[in-house]
């Protein structure tokens, strides 16, 4: 059986509020049994040493006028082999605290409403039975956080309980190791802030013994819960592991109101993209109510993850979530096939390209094949529909053009703007026809490159010998491709207004070939 020292009574046996009035540095020592204060004098007998004595500040003066606590103290101190600790329930004094530290003798304060006979049982089973009594205040401690978590106090309200049960400073953090929140003072404090968790296990920070457990599936946690102190042991360990599974219940609580939310959200959304509300009045109170700030400029941003599982699209907006509420951003959001549709305000000291840039660095992490799109502004919830469209051609044909490893902004596209807007017009196909789509037959039907070479002749303005390098053809080849363009498509590129047709039709050429796709 394991030996039971002070520091275990404290943490094992003795009633929540319970503190430590003097002797600290006398936690270490082992605990045989508990002695209480008799009914007559002498106060304590036939003590072996090592006991917990037990009593009542009141009760010892009753006993004998002269007997303070601060004479106990020093008597018990002073016995042939003197006790471990001493628990007293009632007001301790400067003198009481300074006998304690001179005998470097624990005194512990019980709170208040303390019943003495509880606590003596307590120590009892402690001592008699620890592993059955360590079970068993573990298992009042899951009850306690579920029932604190009932009540509604929340991750800070769980934190508190296992910051007092323990002693030690504690934080929960988010799943990409982001500290959500924190109990504690001191280094503890620092390193806990410090800290950033991705596994289950020990680690060190500014002499700071942490132990870190994952919230949820070990797999793929919601989150992290870490212990801080001088030194961690068993019960530390113990405390921590309920402590994640009662926050694992709380942050799926956290979850289901979210997901409430975003449907509540995503329907909002849903409606303004609708068509324009028959009463803007009514639909910008119904935002301010959800808190939004409507009559703010907004652009749209998709948050793209392709092929992505329903969960883990709700885990990707979750996190999108967590994001732009951390930085105080209230967001409309909706989630969409294999995206999260965010309408961000664009406050107007704050440009909104900055901040998906920053939205996108953080999600990398946690989601490599993240790609984000973003439209322009929209003055007012008549035109959120036009930046979402922006949005959705940014994301296809700005893939296209510049890959996923950048933000692909609407703003970007240049002359491909225009082509979007006109790509399901009869005059573009019209256009096309006239000048690309017989080169694009040949291709296919050849399996040849002619586009391709006329593209990269583009590229490099006409330069033959770039040009064939680019290729890694001779030039003489360059040349003959540059003449079966001219017969095949009936364009001289010889001349400026068909070299100009040319160019602008290769650039319909891709913004066509995206209606597929939309």
């Amino acid at each position: 059986m394991p030996s039971v020292t002070v520091r275990d009574v404290l943490r094992l046996a003795l009633p929540p509020g319970t503190t430590i009035a003097a002797g600290s540095t006398g936690q270490g020592r082992q605990v045989t049994w508990v002695a209480t204060l008799r009914a007559t004098l002498p106060a304590f007998a036939e003590l072996r040493g090592g006991e917990i004595a037990l009593l009542s500040v009141e009760a010892a003066r009753a006993l004998d006028s002269r007997l303070t606590l601060a004479v106990l103290v020093r008597r018990l101190a002073q016995a042939p082999v003197p006790v471990a600790g001493i628990v007293a329930l009632g007001q301790i004094g400067s003198d009481d605290i300074a006998a304690a530290e001179e005998a470097r003798l624990p005194l512990l304060q019980l709170p208040e409403q303390a019943d003495l006979k509880d606590v003596e049982r307590e120590i009892t089973r402690l001592v008699s039975d620890y592993e059955a009594q360590f079970e068993r205040r573990g298992a009042q401690l899951y009850d306690l956080l579920t029932q604190r978590s009932l009540a509604g106090q929340g991750v800070p309200g769980l934190l508190e309980v296992l910051a007092e049960r323990t002693g030690q400073s504690v934080a929960c953090y988010a799943r990409n190791g982001e500290l959500r929140a924190q109990r504690g003072k001191g280094s503890a404090r620092v390193a806990l802030q410090a800290l950033r968790p991705n596994t289950r296990g020990d680690a060190s920070l500014l002499n700071q013994q942490i132990w870190v457990e994952p919230i949820g599936p070990s797999d793929y946690p919601a989150g992290y819960l870490a212990l801080a102190g001088a030194t961690l042991d068993d019960w530390d360990h113990e405390a921590a592991q309920r402590g994640a599974a009662a926050l694992a219940l709380e942050l799926a609580k956290e979850q289901a109101v979210q997901a409430a939310e975003d449907r509540l959200r995503g329907d909002f959304i849903s409606n303004i993209l609708s068509g324009p509300p028959g009463d803007m009045a009514a639909a910008v109170q119904r935002g301010q109510e959800l808190g939004y700030a409507l009559t703010l400029p907004h652009v749209a941003v998709l948050v793209n993850l392709e092929d992505a599982s329903p969960a883990t699209l709700a885990r990707l907006s979750s996190a999108v979530q967590s994001e732009l509420t951390r930085r105080g951003i209230a967001t409309p959001l909706s989630r969409r096939e294999s995206s999260v549709l965010c309408m961000i305000p664009a406050a107007a000291n704050a440009r909104p390209r900055d901040l998906v840039e920053q939205l996108r660095e953080r999600l990398l992490s946690d989601y490599p094949g993240v790609v984000i799109a973003i439209g322009t502004q929209a003055a007012g919830l008549p035109e959120w529909r036009r930046t979402l469209e922006e949005a959705e051609q940014a994301l296809i044909l700005g893939r296209q053009l510049f890959g996923p490893g950048r933000v692909l902004a609407f703003s970007d596209l240049g002359v491909y703007r225009l082509l979007v807007r006109l790509r399901e017009t009869p005059e573009l196909w019209t256009f096309y026809r006239e000048t690309l789509a017989k080169l694009a037959d040949y291709d296919t039907r050849q399996r040849a490159d002619l586009i391709k070479t006329l593209e990269t002749y583009f590229n490099h303005l006409g330069n033959l010998r770039a040009t064939s390098e680019a290729l890694h053809v001779h030039r003489n080849t360059l040349l003959y491709r540059l003449e079966r363009i001219k017969e095949i498509s009936g364009m001289d590129l010889d001349n400026s207004e068909e070299h100009f047709a040319l160019w602008l039709a290769l650039r319909a050429h891709r913004v066509l070939s995206t209606l597929d796709e939309a």
